[in-house]
């Protein structure tokens, strides 16, 4: 217990105000007591996902039903609204442009469903339990962590706690196909727990991939739209949790370096190039390569608590909303330039 308290009093900002952190282009420095007033106004249990939508606000996810989301000023920290959609579980959060529109797509493992919203908290369609698909007994056994979607308005919902599942869903919510968890042979299967979080890669348009967080696999796998596995990457002494897109790259956080063997063990954040080899490790010493093979990583033990969703603004800067990390929930770091 007295190590997790001393984990929160630094990831709270209190002994690294000057902290340089990172390597080569991608070093930051965390914003001392940003945002700390306002949530103090407001409930928050755990910070799960965040995301910065087209004015610059940033929108962070609690679990806290009294109110779901925050909506804050990204560069001030200063509380903007704050609104409630009873939502329990709810777990990831994908901000996704529909026409003039901006909305909201979020995941509850409680209530074993999905959700879609518009930035003030009005729901617009509800997505629940996949049963057509015949691979859960009860919706109880459906327990969706993430959506990743489509510029066609597509969307795949991953069902990381539940069974393992990629379920890939039409633009009107009908279900088009499904796969992972115990399906195909080999890579093509998703172990438990395993897919977390991740993203939808469309740089190249010829190769759409899907980028799959393994959180506790240690590893981020891809595969082809359809479901085929292409790859996969190893993350020693990582738990990958989501993986963000950025350009040339990705943004990795890592809930603990021990999880789920330690639970009180702290994470840390990788940035990646599209090759998804590390360029700068944010609260943990820089990626050591021996022959081309990535070496287990390790956390500083005194930048994060829990790592659990990150996004980017236009000039750079991260937040990071953190899961069981009640002196820090939220943290904003500074891109040195």
């Amino acid at each position: 217990m007295m190590r997790f308290v001393i984990f929160c009093l630094l990831a709270a900002g209190f002994s690294q105000a000057e902290d340089i952190l990172g390597q080569g282009e991608f070093r930051y420095r965390v914003v001392p007591g940003w945002g700390r007033e306002s949530l103090g106004e407001v409930n928050v249990k755990n910070g799960h996902a965040v995301a910065v939508d087209s004015l610059g606000r940033l929108l962070f996810l609690t679990d806290d039903v009294r109110n779901n989301v925050i909506i804050l000023d990204s560069k001030t920290g200063g509380l903007i609204k704050h609104w409630t959609a009873r939502m329990p579980g709810a777990h990831g959060m994908s901000l996704v442009r529909e026409g003039e529109r901006e909305v909201l797509f979020i995941t509850d493992t409680q209530l074993h469903e999905v959700r879609k919203l518009t930035l003030d908290g009005e729901e617009l369609a509800h997505y629940a339990w996949p049963e057509r698909a015949k691979l859960h007994g009860t919706a109880n056994e459906y327990r969706p962590s993430k959506t990743i979607h489509f510029a066609n308005g597509e969307f795949c919902v991953f069902d990381g706690y539940g069974k393992d599942y990629i379920f890939h869903y039409k633009p009107d919510g009908s279900l088009l196909r499904w796969w992972g968890g115990n399906l195909g042979e080999g890579e093509n299967q998703l172990k438990h727990w395993g897919p977390h979080g991740g993203g939808l890669d469309v740089s190249d348009s010829a190769k759409t991939r899907v980028i799959i967080a393994m959180s506790d696999q240690q590893e981020i796998k891809r595969f082809t739209v359809e479901g085929k596995f292409i790859d996969k990457i190893a993350m020693p002494g990582g738990n990958p949790r989501d993986v963000v897109l950025w350009g040339e790259y990705a943004i990795v956080p890592h809930l603990g370096d021990q999880w789920p063997k330690d639970k009180n063990a702290p994470g840390f954040i990788s940035i990646v190039d599209r090759e998804y080899r590390i360029v700068s490790n944010i609260g943990a010493p820089a990626a050591v390569y021996q022959d081309g093979v990535l070496q287990p990583m390790k956390s500083d033990g005194r930048t994060f608590i829990h790592p659990h969703g990150v996004a980017v603004d236009a000039e750079g800067n991260l937040y990071v909303a953190q899961f069981a990390s009640p002196a820090a929930p939220l943290l904003k770091l500074e891109r040195i330039k």
